[in-house]
């Protein structure tokens, strides 16, 4: 048994020194083009070529570009965009010449015979805009509301500027304005229809 175990240390140390021995003959050669060899090991920047990892990289792309293809003809569905009930934008659009046209036959309807009263005047301005509210959200699409702003005094010598500003989306809110006068009063209608999210 110690000549197995000796034998074992023998070749152990033989290799060692072969090595060794190995190493002082041969001198380490330079770096050629990029590679640098360590013994019997060499390692490269180059790529290395082989015609078969060309056909199978050839292959394996083929594939690749038939599976993609197969995924491309899938049947897809055209469907008419239809917005969501929490759209921001409305379905349609508010006929401002419909609003137009409540206001204008309404109020020579209303008050083609009224004279100025400034007693009653409060009170008639609260009708006249309820009504017209009433009339024109008739006329709008859904998911509007109107807001309904009534301007009435005595007609006299002196002249008068009803002006308003408002802060909104034009693609969906629009407004419509009508001023009315006979002979003992003026009356200005204005009818803001806002699109409501």
């Amino acid at each position: 048994m110690a000549s197995k175990a000796e034998g074992k240390r023998a070749s152990v140390a033989s290799m060692t020194s072969l090595g060794k021995r190995d190493s002082l003959e041969k001198p380490l050669q330079p770096s050629i083009r990029g590679k640098a060899s360590l013994g019997k090991v060499s390692f490269s920047n180059q790529p290395s070529w082989s015609l078969t990892g060309l056909l199978a990289a050839q292959r394996m792309t083929k594939n690749l570009k038939e599976k993609r293809a197969l995924k491309g003809l899938k049947k897809t569905e055209i469907v008419e965009p239809q917005p969501p009930s929490f759209a921001s934008r409305p379905t349609e659009k508010i006929q401002v010449t419909a609003m137009k046209q409540v206001l204008e036959s309404y109020l020579p309807e209303r008050l083609g015979t009224i004279t100025y009263n400034p007693a009653s005047a409060p009170s008639l301005v609260k009708e006249v805009s309820e009504e017209v509210k009433g009339r024109v959200k008739r006329v709008l699409p859904p998911r509007y509301k109107a807001l309904c702003v009534v301007t009435l005094g005595e007609r006299g010598q002196e002249d008068i500027k009803v002006v308003s500003r408002c802060l909104w989306d034009s693609h969906s809110d629009s407004y419509v304005a009508h001023v009315y006068e006979n002979s003992s009063l003026f009356c200005v209608v204005a009818v803001y229809a806002v699109y409501c999210e």
